[in-house]
């Protein structure tokens, strides 16, 4: 109902604008120009990003079957812009949460000449997921007419004030990893096999999450690079044993794994999508002068792994390379079908007082192991967790512990104790977002000492990595799946690994 109010009001802003008829008037089958000479008001700016992930499933919801029919008139090789209309409308009356169809439902009424309807129904898309069609829009050769238009112009604004909030939202809001629907094994054999995830900016005082990466829910994981660049990694297909003839020792392969790198400043690939060859362990880095590293490793066992390969990506092709005489620096992303986990990267401040290292390590007991470990953007606190071993049993079942510290006293303040990876980070001076354990994220304000905000998606939250289970994983135990979770091939993710959705951008990851 929100959403529909939300466009419900864009609609009446452009027919008010444009004298409560169609301003551009009759443009000629497929032309999307029109003769209006009255500017356009501006478009009234809709919230940015979406409530809930789960909106993003959309290609699984009710609608799902209407919206094949979208799909098809797309494919036809004279596009009959009527049928486009008609198959969204009738998408949007079943979904209106779906994006897909409201941004080729804006296109269709560009092209058949209705102006207003056209910048109502873009309005709605740019604002939902505007890195996916934001950055093209001015270059998208189905509205270049459109936009000549007083009804296009005011688009155009829109996407510019829109894109001034991504850049904002980049910059200042934490950013999180999260599903559109729950995490399924993959079947026996060689075939289909995601995370679901993807990267978002979270809106804390809104509650909005803004979609940052678009990798057709493939997303495992991703590091920060040494000049702030994303270095994102996941895989869309593996090779799974089949238990009634594999022996136990069998090991699950990625068959399909890729890794590239994006700007959050300017919002275009820093390195284009790499291949990776089959493997049981992939290990992506960095190393001398920002060099993007991949180490591949062969299965040995059911859990061990034989010697590594490592690969120089070449940034401008994304072609691999062996290096066998560079190492990957931590820290760095290490992914197996099973567990996704950042290696290397929880250690002592090299510049933190030895003796406030030391009160602090205490906390952890006698084998104060780190398993995570966050200083604030001023220096004054640290968040830090124990490490603790997930299969242990009886007395030696411990469960890990957070803490936030005080880097000038030692002081620290127990936060919680849960089977968690306990990956945290820093908002602000003050508060701390960190994974509970339970697939959801919470915020701690170290000034009050207490927790203000708790983060929750069905499907799972997490900061750097989007592993199965939101534990920490004992390798002697199955992992169990999302029994509500879609068990097919994606309609954006075909066998081949091309994308059909003739949406799909060109440069955004």
């Amino acid at each position: 109902m929100k959403n529909k109010l939300i466009i419900g009001a864009l609609a009446l802003a452009v027919a008010s604008a444009c004298g409560g008829k169609k301003s551009d008037g009759p443009a000629g089958q497929g032309s999307g120009s029109g003769t209006g000479g009255a500017a356009a008001a501006p478009l009234p700016v809709p919230p940015l990003g979406v409530d809930a992930v789960k909106r993003f499933n959309y290609v699984y919801g009710p609608a799902q079957k209407d919206y094949e029919k979208v799909t098809a008139a797309l494919k036809a090789k004279a596009r009959d812009w009527a049928a486009v209309k008609a198959a969204c409308e009738a998408t949007l009356a079943k979904d209106a949460d779906h994006l897909d169809a409201r941004w080729w439902l804006g296109v269709a009424l560009a092209q058949t000449g209705d102006g207003a309807g056209a910048a109502t129904a873009l309005a709605a898309a740019l604002a939902g997921d505007w890195l996916r069609w934001g950055p093209g829009l001015e270059a998208d050769a189905d509205l270049t007419a459109f936009l000549a238009t007083p009804p296009g112009q005011a688009v155009k604004a829109l996407s510019a004030t829109l894109r001034g909030q991504v850049a904002d939202a980049l910059a200042k809001q934490p950013l999180i990893l999260a599903r559109r629907s729950g995490w399924k094994a993959p079947k026996p054999g060689t075939g289909y096999a995601a995370t679901r995830g993807e990267l978002y900016a979270y809106d804390v005082a809104a509650k909005r999450y803004l979609r940052v990466t678009h990798t057709d829910h493939s997303l495992a994981g991703y590091l920060r690079g040494p000049s702030g660049e994303l270095l994102l990694v996941g895989f869309s297909q593996a090779e799974v044993p089949d238990p009634a003839k594999a022996p136990k020792t069998a090991a699950p392969l990625l068959t399909r794994s890729w890794v590239s790198a994006w700007s959050l400043t300017d919002f275009t690939e820093t390195s284009p999508s790499a291949k990776i060859a089959k493997a049981r362990l992939v290990t992506v880095g960095y190393g001398p002068g920002e060099q993007i590293l991949v180490a591949t490793a062969p299965a040995t066992g059911r859990w061990s792994t034989g010697p590594a390969t490592t690969f120089v990506v070449d940034r401008g092709t994304g072609k691999l390379t062996k290096a066998p005489a560079v190492t990957l620096a931590p820290p760095a992303l290490a992914m197996t079908l099973e567990d996704v986990v950042v290696d290397g990267g929880a250690a002592w401040p090299a510049d933190l007082d030895p003796a406030i290292a030391d009160k602090l390590r205490a906390a952890l007991g006698a084998t104060p192991t780190l398993a995570s470990l966050a200083v604030s953007p001023g220096k004054g606190r640290i968040a830090f967790a124990g490490a603790t071993d997930p299969c242990a049993t009886g007395d030696a079942a411990a469960k890990p512990s957070l803490y936030v510290g005080d880097a000038k006293t030692g002081a620290y303040k127990h936060v919680l104790t849960a089977d968690s990876r306990f990956r945290a980070r820093w908002i602000d001076d003050d508060r701390l977002i960190y994974e509970d354990g339970s697939g959801g994220l919470r915020i701690f304000d170290a000034a009050a000492g207490r927790e203000s905000g708790k983060l929750g998606e069905r499907a799972g939250l997490a900061l750097d990595t989007l592993p199965p289970t939101a534990a920490p994983l004992c390798r002697s135990e199955p992992i169990v799946d999302d029994p509500d979770a879609v068990d097919e091939l994606p309609p954006e993710v075909p066998d081949e690994g091309a994308a059909t959705d003739p949406a799909a951008p060109a440069t955004t990851p």
